[in-house]
């Protein structure tokens, strides 16, 4: 008995040794914090996703704005900071030459509604656009646009003439001034931008929408597929066990744009982007919100 009970002592010494060695092991492991180029108050709907991500995350526990309560730097700041490791990830509007420069996370952050467009026009000219049906109507008119932005090279490949600003706040007095005929905007931005500016006397076009693939993507370091695929594995757990369209139809820029836009109501002109890798075409179909099904 003596010597059956020293070995089982033995062995239950072995067991304790191997569970301290294991707690010791896992309370050595600390979860990290994900960098980020925001501000604390952000309550974007990408910030929401990225939160959400984080929580379900066994390698992230909480985010950090990098750049303080000053936001975002440059877009040139941002992805040298990003290649630098300041910081972890950024989103942005997504190109050929940005996925070459970074990796991407094919998964369309607004579904594709990123690359649905309506006009802000000025208010006594509401209905200029009530008769264009299609692509040789709509190059009849010129839309105002970012200098720089993706959007802009999307509109001047389908032939539109653009009248374009280096300044954002700019561009809505551009319009008023009638420099141009319409500002291009995504179907979640006009109405909160225009109710923002009560001093110009601006409307949402309720004629026609623009549609073309420009998704906004989640992207981190170049070579970094370990973020990438984690990313990547949660949001589709998210898109799979509904969450993430909870988050998505319950974002009040979303809302706003199916109760305030009459999608199905208006005449809808595709356009080529000629800027898209062919890995946005391998996009799950699934994935990518039909905004006329979804107004119905």
């Amino acid at each position: 008995m003596t010597a059956q009970f020293a070995v089982v002592s033995k062995e239950f010494s072995m067991f304790r040794l191997c569970l301290l060695i294991g707690i010791f092991i896992t309370s050595g492991v600390s979860a990290e914090t994900l960098n980020i180029p925001s501000v604390p108050d952000d309550q974007s709907f990408q910030m929401r996703v990225l939160k959400e991500v984080v929580k379900r995350s066994d390698v992230y526990d909480s985010t950090n704005n990098a750049y303080g309560n000053t936001g975002d730097g440059s877009f040139e700041k941002t992805t040298n900071d990003l290649a630098d490791g300041v910081i972890d990830i950024l989103w942005t509007a997504t190109h050929l030459e940005l996925e070459e420069k970074m990796t991407a996370i094919y998964f369309p952050i607004f579904r594709g509604a990123f690359g649905m467009r309506v006009g802000i026009v000025p208010r006594s000219q509401q209905n200029k656009l009530a008769g264009v049906k299609s692509l040789s109507d709509l190059q009849q008119f010129s839309v105002c646009s970012g200098k720089t932005w993706a959007d802009t090279f999307i509109l001047e490949a389908n032939g539109i003439k653009i009248s374009k600003s280096l300044n954002y706040p700019n561009i809505f007095y551009m319009v008023e001034a009638d420099r141009c005929d319409y500002f291009a905007r995504g179907i979640t931005e006009p109405w909160s931008e225009v109710a923002s500016r009560p001093e110009l006397d601006l409307v949402v076009d309720s004629n026609i929408m623009l549609r073309y693939q420009m998704p906004m993507l989640f992207f981190v370091k170049k070579g970094n597929t370990q973020l990438a695929n984690h990313f990547t594995e949660i949001l589709m757990q998210m898109f799979e066990d509904g969450s993430y369209d909870k988050l998505f139809f319950a974002d009040e820029s979303v809302n706003l744009a199916l109760e305030m836009g009459k999608l199905q109501d208006r005449v809808i002109i595709d356009l080529k982007n000629p800027n898209n890798s062919p890995r946005i075409g391998q996009i799950p179909e699934q994935l990518w919100f039909d905004p006329i099904a979804g107004a119905q």
